[in-house]
C-alpha cells in the first residue's frame, strides 16, 4: 500500500475499513494455503486438516458475509452512479465465480484427504483460486474502494450502517473467540506470523517450535475460555435484572433456574475446550515427532539423532 492509500484508507467511512480489515485476513489465509500448496508440492508433511480448515473458512465466512456485504455496497453505487453499475455487476459476478471456485477447490481437498484426487490436481486448482482471489482484493482495493468513497457521501455510508445486512458478522478466525473447527487454521496462522525461520531449520528449533506452538494452544484455551466465562456472566446478569424488573415476587426462584441452566452451559463450554486443548497438545506433540522422523531419515553421516 502505497502512502497515498494509507491517508485514503485512514479517510474511510467504518464500513470500508472493515472490508479492507477482511481484505488483510483473507490475505494471510492465502499465504497460509499457499504455504500448504507449496508443501503438497514438495512432498513435506502436511497436516489435512490445516488445507480443509483453510477452504471451510473461505466458503463459510467470505463467501457468505464478506462478499454479500459489499455486493449490498455494489448495489447503492450503481443505484447512485449509472456509469459504474456495469462494474459492479462484473464485481458481483466475479464473487459468484470466487465462490463455485472455492466450493470445487474444497471438494478437491476433501478428494486429495480420502485418495481420490491427485495432489497436483488440486494444487493447480488451489494456485487458480490463490491468484483469482489475489486479483480481485488488489482490484477492490486499487480501484474500486477509491470509486465508492468518491460516489459514496457521508448521508449515504451512514445509511448503508444503518442497514442490518452490512453488520459484521463475527470472524470464527479472527474474532474474538475462534470457533472450534478452525483451531488447527488460527494456531498455523499464528505461527506462520511469530516465525521467520525457514524450512530445514535445526533440530533445536523443533523443540522450540513445538514449545511455542503448546503455549499459542493453552493461549487460545484461556481466551475462549474467558471469553464464554463474560459471555455467561453478561447473560446471568443481564437476564437477572430482567426477572427482578419483571416479576419481583418469582425472581429468586426464575434467577436460581436460569443461572442453574447458564452454569450448565458454561460447564459444557469449559468441557469442550479442556478436550479441544488436550487434542490439540498431541497433535502438536505427534508433529514435532514427525518432523524430526523427517530430520533424521535427510540426516547426514555423522549427525547425531536427538531425544524425542
Amino acid at each position: 500500500m502505497t502512502a497515498h492509500d494509507s491517508a485514503s484508507a485512514a479517510g474511510d467511512a467504518p464500513l470500508l475499513k472493515a472490508l479492507r480489515a477482511e481484505h488483510r485476513h483473507i490475505g494471510a489465509i492465502m499465504g497460509l494455503l499457499t504455504q500448504q500448496l507449496n508443501a503438497v508440492e514438495r512432498g513435506d508433511l502436511v497436516d489435512p486438516h490445516v488445507l480443509y480448515e483453510i477452504m471451510d473458512y473461505m466458503v463459510m465466512w467470505p463467501d457468505r458475509f464478506h462478499h454479500p456485504r459489499e455486493d449490498l455496497i455494489y448495489d447503492h453505487v450503481a443505484d447512485l452512479d449509472p456509469d459504474a453499475a456495469i462494474d459492479m455487476r462484473e464485481l458481483q459476478r466475479e464473487h459468484e465465480q470466487m465462490a463455485r471456485l472455492g466450493r470445487k477447490l474444497l471438494l478437491a481437498i476433501e478428494g486429495w484427504r480420502s485418495g481420490e484426487t491427485a495432489g497436483s490436481d488440486m494444487v493447480a486448482l488451489g494456485r487458480e483460486y490463490i491468484r483469482r482471489s489475489h486479483e480481485h482484493m488488489n482490484l477492490e482495493e486499487e480501484e474500486v474502494f477509491p470509486l465508492l468513497n468518491a460516489v459514496l457521501g457521508p448521508g449515504d455510508w451512514r445509511e448503508l450502517a444503518a442497514d442490518d445486512s452490512l453488520h459484521p458478522a463475527s470472524d470464527p478466525v479472527f474474532g474474538r473467540r475462534v470457533q472450534r473447527e478452525f483451531r488447527q487454521l488460527a494456531r498455523k496462522l499464528r505461527r506462520r506470523l511469530r516465525r521467520g525461520v525457514e524450512r530445514g531449520a535445526v533440530t533445536e528449533w523443533v523443540g522450540v517450535e513445538a514449545a511455542l506452538e503448546s503455549f499459542e494452544v493453552l493461549s487460545m484455551a484461556w481466551q475462549n475460555g474467558r471469553v464464554s466465562t463474560l459471555d455467561h456472566l453478561s447473560s446471568a446478569t443481564r437476564e437477572s435484572l430482567y426477572f427482578v424488573l419483571d416479576q419481583p415476587l418469582r425472581a429468586p426462584l426464575l434467577c436460581a433456574v436460569n443461572n442453574t441452566r447458564l452454569g450448565l452451559g458454561w460447564l459444557q463450554d469449559m468441557s469442550e475446550i479442556y478436550r479441544d486443548t488436550f487434542r490439540d497438545l498431541g497433535r502438536v506433540e505427534q508433529e514435532r515427532r514427525d518432523r524430526l522422523r523427517l530430520l533424521r531419515r535427510s540426516a547426514p553421516v555423522g549427525w547425531r539423532r536427538p531425544s524425542p
